[in-house]
């Protein structure tokens, strides 16, 4: 009797599936080479991805007021940080740490 290989599906919790997406896009591979690179699917790729996509449009951020920490009359920011989707800070110098670091903690949210 001739035997056939099965195929073994794998099921990935939604937090996976989040961490495999996140990885996906700090790779630099294309899909394909990714997918294959990770043990998924193209097509399980893709499908996350567009399923990403849709969920991220359809919950954009909530508003999160941040005080302004400059005073009117600053002078021009010597850092500049601009994060992913478009998110820029820039910071004064003679900044107070502490306020940086709860400030780069509220963006890392976004």
């Amino acid at each position: 009797m001739q035997q056939f290989p099965t195929h073994v599906r794998r099921h990935h919790s939604p937090a996976q599936r989040d961490k495999i997406v996140a990885a996906y896009h700090r790779s630099r591979l294309t899909q394909r080479a990714f997918s294959a690179q990770a043990g998924i699917g193209y097509s399980t790729l893709t499908l996350w991805l567009r399923n990403a996509a849709t969920a991220q449009a359809a919950d954009p951020p909530a508003f999160v007021p941040v005080p302004n920490l400059f005073p009117a009359a600053a002078a021009a920011a010597a850092y500049r940080l601009q994060f992913p989707r478009g998110v820029i800070v820039e910071v004064a110098a003679g900044f107070q740490s502490a306020e940086l670091t709860a400030l780069l903690q509220v963006v890392q949210t976004l």
